[in-house]
């Protein structure tokens, strides 16, 4: 399943995620299904300068809760502060966050452990604003 936006060009996301094994696997299922990665960020402040930095930016984020330095949370409220039509896939084990992170403006809360078939779910309704 090659994943593309409306105009055809291939879908690009970021991930925000400080388990190196998590970001490995993520990053070889994107492969997979023809999903760019735009950037990886092993922490907030890391993820905030590299959204910055990114052209294009990144049609989706994948945003963990729990980073080095700063929560996904923050980060989520920072990135929309510099683009606030920045879409935000929200993924931690800590449910109690849940309402906190849609609170913050992420499009979607997933709850970890989580299936590659409802990221990549997320990561499309996210993109076309279901």
């Amino acid at each position: 399943m090659e994943m593309t936006c409306d105009d055809g060009c291939q879908i690009g996301i970021a991930i925000v995620e400080d388990e190196k094994d998590l970001v490995d696997i993520y990053k070889r299922v994107f492969a997979r299904h023809k999903i760019y990665v735009c950037f990886v960020a092993y922490n907030g402040f890391d993820a905030i300068k590299k959204f910055i930095e990114c052209t294009p930016r990144p049609h989706v984020v994948l945003m963990d809760h729990r980073l080095p330095g700063m929560s996904g949370i923050e980060v989520t409220r920072e990135i929309l502060k510099i683009d606030p039509a920045a879409k935000i896939v929200f993924l931690s084990a800590d449910y109690d966050v849940k309402n906190e992170a849609l609170r913050a403006g992420a499009a979607a809360f997933l709850k970890k452990p989580v299936s590659i078939r409802d990221i990549l779910k997320a990561i499309n309704d996210a993109i076309t604003g279901k």
